[in-house]
C-alpha cells in the first residue's frame, strides 16, 4: 500500500464520519416532523415538499459550509450551489416525501460525496426504523456498523424485483420493466431507498427504477457496490452526476448481466 493510498483512505474515512454526523442530525429533524402536523406544499412537478425537507437541507448546507467551505453542494430543494468543485455533496433530505407525508416508515435520508462526478461516499439512513447503511470507495458496506453483503448466487428466475412505483416508468420503460419482472419470481413496490439497503444486506435481489435524479441515486452507489452488488443505468453504464433517469441495482454481476440482457432484448 502506498502512502498516497493510505492518505486517500484516511480522507475517505474522515468524509464518512462527517456524513454520519450529518445523518445523525438529519434523522433527528425528520423524526421531529414525522406523523406530526407540518407545512407541506406541492411543487410544479406535483411532488411534495415539506418543512422537514427544507430544514434538513438547510442543516446539511450549514454543516458543509462550516467544515468543508470549498466543497460543492447539490440538494433536491436548493439545487446545485456550485460549479467547478471537484468534491461535491449530494443530498436528498427526504427520499420518499410522499410516504413521509402519509406516515409510512420507508422514507430515508440520502447523503453522498461526489469526486469528479462519481460517488465515493454514500449513506442510506432510515430514521423511523433506526437503520443506516454506509458505503465508501475501497471499504465494505456496513449496516448498523456491521459488514453486510448482497446475495452472490441469485439467478433472475429466482429473484424478486423491487421498484418504488409502477407510475415512475414512462410507457416504453414500463414495458421493459414488465418484461424483466416477468422473468423473475416476484415483484413488489413501495420500498423507496430502503430497497437498496435491503439489497446490500442480502434480503432482496433487484431494484429497477426510472424517473431518478442525481440526489436520488448517488448515495446508493457506494452502498450497493461496497456490498458486492452491482448498480448502473439500464445500459450498464456507471452512475454519475450526469446519468439519466434509469437505475438498475442487482445482487451480483451474473444477475446484473441477465437483467441487462433482458432489458436489451425488449
Amino acid at each position: 500500500m502506498t502512502q498516497k493510498t493510505k492518505t486517500e483512505q484516511q480522507e475517505i474515512t474522515e468524509f464518512l464520519k462527517f456524513a454520519n454526523d450529518m445523518a445523525d442530525g438529519a434523522r433527528k429533524i425528520a423524526l421531529q416532523f414525522y406523523r406530526k402536523p407540518k407545512k407541506q406544499w406541492t411543487k410544479p412537478d406535483s411532488t411534495f415538499v415539506t418543512e422537514a425537507d427544507l430544514r434538513i437541507e438547510e442543516f446539511t448546507i450549514q454543516m458543509i459550509k462550516e467544515r468543508y467551505p470549498k466543497h460543492g453542494y447539490f440538494g433536491e430543494e436548493y439545487g446545485d450551489t456550485s460549479t467547478d468543485e471537484l468534491l461535491k455533496w449530494c443530498i436528498d433530505p427526504i427520499d420518499g416525501t410522499q410516504p413521509f407525508v402519509y406516515g409510512l416508515p420507508t422514507f430515508g435520508i440520502l447523503i453522498a460525496l461526489i469526486f469528479n462526478s462519481r460517488p465515493i461516499v454514500g449513506i442510506i439512513d432510515s430514521p423511523v426504523m433506526g437503520e443506516r447503511w454506509c458505503g465508501a470507495y475501497g471499504f465494505p458496506t456496513t449496516w448498523q456498523g456491521q459488514v453486510c453483503s448482497a446475495k452472490q448466487n441469485q439467478a433472475l428466475k429466482d429473484s424478486v424485483v423491487f421498484a418504488t412505483s409502477i407510475d415512475m416508468f414512462e410507457e416504453h420503460e414500463r414495458a421493459t420493466f414488465n418484461h424483466l419482472s416477468s422473468l423473475a419470481k416476484y415483484r413488489r413496490f413501495g420500498a423507496d431507498c430502503y430497497a437498496y439497503g435491503l439489497l446490500a444486506s442480502g434480503y432482496i435481489d433487484i431494484v429497477m427504477e426510472a424517473d431518478m435524479k442525481p440526489y436520488d441515486m448517488m448515495a446508493l452507489v457506494p452502498v450497493v457496490e461496497g456490498a458486492d452488488g452491482v448498480i448502473s443505468d439500464w445500459s450498464g453504464n456507471p452512475l454519475t452526476l450526469n446519468s439519466g433517469r434509469q437505475v438498475l441495482a442487482t445482487a451480483n454481476l451474473k444477475l446484473h448481466e441477465e437483467c441487462l440482457e433482458a432489458i436489451q432484448s425488449n
